[in-house]
Parts: C-alpha cells; structure tokens; sequence
C-alpha cells in the first residue's frame, strides 16, 4: 500500500508540472454572486451524525457551522425520500392520482429535521429539500430508480392517470410536516 500511494503523489505532481496554468482573479468584475456553501447529511449520515456521543457532535457541528471555530457553512440540502416505509412520506399508493393518501411521518425524516435544526441555531437560514425522483406509482417505470418519467408530464402517459397534483401536493406535504417540527 505504502507503494501505491507514492506512485499517486507523483501522478498528480506530473500532471501539475505538466498542466500549468494561470489564473487571474480581477475582484473589480463580478460574474456570478455566490450565496453561500453547504452541506448535506441525507441518505441517513444526519442519524449517525445525531447519534455520536455529544462531544464529537457538537464538535462536528462547530467545523461545520461555526463562523469562528469551523467552516461558517450557510445552506443545508436534504434528501426527500420517495422509496417506500421508512424512506418516504407516502410509502404506499393511494390507488390513483385522486385518491386520499396515507401519508406517514416520524418527525425525524432520518435525522434531518434534528440536523436541520442543529444547524439553524449556529444561524443556517437556507434549507434546501430535493426530490431524486417521485415515488414509483407516480411514474412510468413503476419504479422510483431506474428513469422514468412522472405521469401525466408533457407526452408521458400512464393508466392509473396523471400524478402530477398528487406529486405537487406530495411535496407540500413534506414542507408542511418541517414547518410542524
């Protein structure tokens, strides 16, 4: 192993000594204004991440959010699940677009809400929740991996109807049960 990593430190050197180049940084043009630099925990790390023993955790959470002691981070992403129980608020078909659906919430969303919170008292203000997909009954493939398209987008068509109010609300849904925690 100790070989290995000697041969990767000169591959990189190589590539630096052969790939010169300059960059000029002008600060009196701006191109791009950036609003902040962030992190997630989704896919449960925010768990583990609630369940080290305090001193770890709060020492973590000063790296990452503390603007003297840490990285300052502003923005959070987190993940909403669309996979079934335990990884999505509506794990189960209603039976069609328009009927009443079952939605289920643990007040934990796997530890993001505690992470979310953690971090909003170090003075986190953005939160961003992103959806990898729609749950599988929603979409053509019946399936939430593996492509697909939601039912009832433009050309897309399924036989159980057109999901795409039950997928909005859905959505609503999952902010709604974050402005409850």
């Amino acid at each position: 192993m100790p070989q290995f990593s000697k041969i990767a430190v000169i591959a990189v050197n190589a590539g630096l000594a052969l790939a010169q180049t300059t960059v000029t940084v002008n600060v009196g043009s701006l191109l791009q204004q950036i609003d902040g630099f962030g992190v997630s925990q989704a896919f449960g790390r925010a768990n583990e991440f609630k369940n080290l023993a305090s001193t770890p955790r709060t020492q973590g959470l000063d790296y990452l959010f503390s603007t003297t002691t840490g990285a300052g981070l502003t923005i959070i992403r987190n993940r909403i699940g669309s996979g079934g129980s335990g990884d999505s608020i509506l794990p189960t078909s209603p039976g069609s677009p328009s009927g009443t659906p079952s939605y289920v919430w643990d007040g934990s969303d796997a530890g993001q809400v505690w992470f979310s919170q953690s971090a909003m008292s170090y003075g986190v203000k953005t939160i961003y929740a992103d959806a990898w997909s729609a749950p599988g009954f929603m979409k053509t493939n019946g399936d939430q991996g593996n492509g697909g398209w939601l039912c009832g987008v433009t050309g897309k068509t399924c036989s159980s109807g057109d999901w795409r109010q039950a997928y909005a609300n859905f959505l609503v849904q999952y902010v709604k049960y974050y402005k409850q925690a």
